[in-house]
């Protein structure tokens, strides 16, 4: 590291330099200074044109020489840095940019991305090992419940490749599954309990945490799974749940709860858009205002409910400006808007005007799957009052 300013003292003598220097770092004027040893350059500059100091004490690492540093100003507080003259190596810099340090990060590097590697095909060969492990054992799709049809139905044609071999990561899907994440997650936790779906060994490595040699969490959302069913007749089993071939018959249990599921889920997805709107925490929404709209769904479809859910929304965030009150207090208000409006329209007869499906969130597919294909009423799912008929 050159100074282009020493130059400027070679008239002087090295007795004269450590004067200079003495009564610099004394407190004598620069410019007193300059005028008295002759020396051409600009007050604020003085110091720049002092020798080098050598640090006997210190050596490089990797020339084994003396290492130096520029001379601060008498008015600085900061701390010299210290360097190799010959290597330019700066000491204690961890963004040194030295030839040495530069080759040093290198190997560090490489050897980081091939640990990385040979994790990763650690990784990859465990995740085959547990595949083949577990698909030792597929399921026969005739055996599957509703819910899991339903469920597998709804993935497959959100996720499947074109090849029929890997159900592609939901994050990476273009239509929607289900209205929430709460029901998506539910779906990919029931299929993998029920064992119709496997860890695929291409899933990204980072969908999936491994410790001790199983696969202990993963990220439902990134996973890219296989469908574990006999491979005998692979097409055709894929065939008949991409579109339910074969369902004769649903008891009116299951008819109710799958239709209560997904009003709830729209409904809730609905609330949650409206809450954005009017910058209201989603976070302090629980099973109370869950509990009010399945209650109101007994008695009015999921297009009326959202009618309540914005009157409720509505009033909560007026409420929240008007009173002064916090955020979350407003929230909790909600649950006893729906279910007043609810038991005040039963009371009075109202009649309550359904509102259309929001342009930004459309039907998703598992409503498709379930109102189309399995009970055949199409549209009535929204804007009917789920019924056993």
């Amino acid at each position: 590291m050159s100074n282009n300013y020493q130059d400027k003292l070679s008239h002087l003598s090295l007795q004269e330099i450590n004067d200079l220097m003495e009564s610099y770092y004394g407190g004598e004027k620069n410019d007193l200074l300059i005028q008295k040893y002759k020396i051409d350059i600009r007050s604020s500059l003085l110091s720049k044109t002092f020798p080098f100091e050598v640090h006997d004490d210190i050596s490089c690492p990797f020339c084994n020489v003396s290492m130096l540093s520029h001379r601060e100003s008498k008015s600085s507080y900061s701390s010299p840095k210290i360097f190799c003259e010959n290597c330019s190596h700066l000491r204690n810099n961890d963004n040194c940019n030295c030839e040495n340090c530069k080759e040093e990060r290198e190997k560090i590097q490489n050897s980081q991305v091939k640990q990385k590697l040979e994790k990763d095909n650690e990784k990859r060969e465990l995740l085959q090992e547990l595949f083949l492990h577990e698909n030792s054992e597929p399921i026969n799709t005739d055996t599957l419940s509703l819910k899991s049809k339903l469920y597998i139905c709804s993935l497959l044609r959100a996720c499947l490749s074109e090849d029929l071999s890997n159900i592609y990561p939901i994050s990476q899907s273009k239509a929607k599954i289900a209205p929430t994440d709460k029901y998506i997650m539910d779906i990919i936790s029931h299929l993998r309990d029920e064992r119709v779906i496997l860890f695929s060994p291409d899933t990204h490595l980072d969908s999936i945490i491994i410790e001790d040699n199983n696969i202990t969490s993963y990220y439902p959302m990134n996973v890219t799974f296989r469908l574990n069913v006999i491979e005998d007749n692979y097409q055709k089993s894929v065939d008949s749940l991409m579109y339910l071939k074969g369902i004769d018959y649903i008891s009116p249990k299951e008819k109710i709860q799958h239709w209560a599921d997904i009003g709830i889920s729209e409904c809730l997805e609905f609330l949650y858009a409206k809450m954005e709107e009017y910058n209201l925490p989603s976070e302090y929404i629980g099973d109370k205002t869950i509990s009010s709209i399945e209650d109101a769904l007994n008695d009015y479809s999921v297009s009326q409910l959202y009618n309540f859910i914005w009157r409720a929304v509505n009033n909560s965030a007026a409420f929240c400006q008007k009173e002064r009150i916090s955020k979350k207090h407003a929230v909790n208000t909600i649950a006893g808007n729906i279910s007043r409006n609810n038991e005040k329209a039963i009371a009075e007869c109202w009649d309550v005007k359904g509102y259309g499906r929001d342009y930004n969130y459309p039907q998703t597919i598992i409503s498709e799957v379930f109102f189309n294909i399995i009970i055949e009423i199409g549209g009535k799912g929204f804007s009917s009052v789920r019924s056993e008929n």
